[in-house]
């Protein structure tokens, strides 16, 4: 396959096994880091409550929603909060 607008390097020759990050999508990252933190710390804190499942549910549903819809609202707080900085 030909990516003409993705510099490769010799690490990753292969884009497809870039860390998000390096590929550029550094939002993306950041969503992924911070869901995957919470259903953790949601799955851990079932171990005293269940109702702490209630949250893991939700995140879960919002990863849902945010890959059929491609709209995301922590995609777009993070991405605010990095135009405000950068400004």
């Amino acid at each position: 396959m030909y990516y003409p607008d993705i510099m490769v390097n010799e690490k990753h020759a292969n884009p497809l096994l870039r860390p998000a990050r390096e590929a550029g999508w550094p939002v993306e990252s950041a969503v992924r880091s911070i869901a995957g933190s919470i259903v953790l710390v949601g799955l851990g804190l079932s171990l005293l409550d269940t109702r702490w499942l209630w949250l893991v549910a939700f995140v879960g549903a919002n990863l849902l929603q945010s890959g059929l819809t491609g709209w995301c609202l922590m995609s777009n707080l993070i991405a605010g909060i990095t135009r405000k900085r950068a400004a």
